[in-house]
């Protein structure tokens, strides 16, 4: 009787445990086990790094130029992550986090962009500054599941456009004389 007491139990456990961790479920990804990712700028940029082992990204620049007509030419600054994961389960969302955010104004964004090497672009977000220390998230909703089998990249850093200064005679608004942030992405998770 003790036997099969202890045998029922013992199932019992294996039930619930494996009922406490269904199939699916997300993974995460950290500081280092990011990669780099593309990154660019024009030479007004002063620094655009982006470190995997901390998961701080860096992106400043000088505003050199003089507004145009319609738009500002140049690239700004661009510095970013990435995560892989290989896909397994259902994948139907994207959340990065981070923490200690300095963003100048807000033209420079957090962008996380997710696509799939098979499935293509599947969803992007950005958050905007300006940001003096802050926490927080970027979720990205998937427009369609990525197929099993495949491997998803998250790409996630910081960007901004192209610098302008107010034209002198004109007195046109411009951005910023310096504009740029910094972060730390402590979290990279598929769900």
């Amino acid at each position: 009787m003790k036997v099969k007491l202890a045998v029922l139990a013992a199932a019992t456990f294996a039930v619930v445990a494996v009922g406490a961790a269904p199939a699916g479920a997300a993974s995460s990804y950290g500081p280092g086990q990011y990669k780099e990712g593309p990154k660019n700028g024009d030479p007004s940029v002063i620094t655009a790094e982006a470190d995997p082992a901390t998961g701080k990204v860096t992106i400043l620049q000088r505003n050199t130029r003089q507004a145009a007509a319609v738009n500002c030419v140049g690239d700004g600054p661009r510095a970013t992550l990435l995560a892989l994961h290989p896909v397994t389960d259902a994948v139907s969302s994207v959340t990065v986090d981070y923490a200690e955010a300095f963003l100048s104004d807000n033209e420079i964004i957090i962008h996380v962009a997710v696509s799939g090497d098979k499935s293509g672009a599947l969803g992007a977000r950005s958050d905007f500054g300006p940001m003096m220390g802050d926490s927080g998230s970027v979720n990205v909703p998937l427009r369609s599941s990525p197929q099993s089998g495949e491997t998803l990249t998250i790409q996630f850093g910081l960007q901004t456009g192209a610098g302008c200064l107010p034209h002198p005679q004109l007195g046109l608004d411009g951005s910023r004389f310096v504009n740029g942030g910094q972060i730390v992405f402590t979290a990279a998770k598929v769900g």
